[in-house]
């Protein structure tokens, strides 16, 4: 496996991990999705805007990093119960955002690249 692929996936992963397991500090719930609000939208948007940045290509280790890493999370600190089906559903969908935004930022990053590398006009 690449070495960008790796670290895509480890980052995102690492970014929907953080976003479950910052939810009940940040909105006194443990299920990110119960808070009322964006909080959910909102991480979901900034974890993939900044994974994209950082690490802009390629895109699909962003999507499975992060549905890995929330679905690690839920089943490893969370209690399950008849509804895990659903949320997994939730997850994969929610994770959605998280990929788009990792494209809006790899497209930022990218660029922001290619004009700090044009050549400077002059006389």
């Amino acid at each position: 496996m690449k070495r960008s692929v790796l670290r895509s996936l480890l980052l995102a992963a690492l970014a929907g991990a953080a976003i479950w397991g910052l939810s009940p500090l940040v909105t006194g719930h443990v299920e990110p999705w119960d808070a009322g609000g964006l909080y959910y939208t909102l991480a979901l948007a900034l974890g993939g805007g900044l994974c994209g940045s950082v690490t802009p290509k390629p895109l699909w280790p962003f999507y499975v990093g992060c549905v890995a890493g929330q679905i690690l999370y839920l089943l490893g600190w969370l209690p399950t119960g008849p509804l895990l089906p659903v949320g997994l559903m939730f997850v994969l969908l929610w994770s959605l955002v998280f990929l788009v935004s990792a494209y809006v930022g790899s497209r930022a990053r990218t660029r922001w690249q290619a004009r700090k590398q044009q050549p400077r006009g002059g006389a």
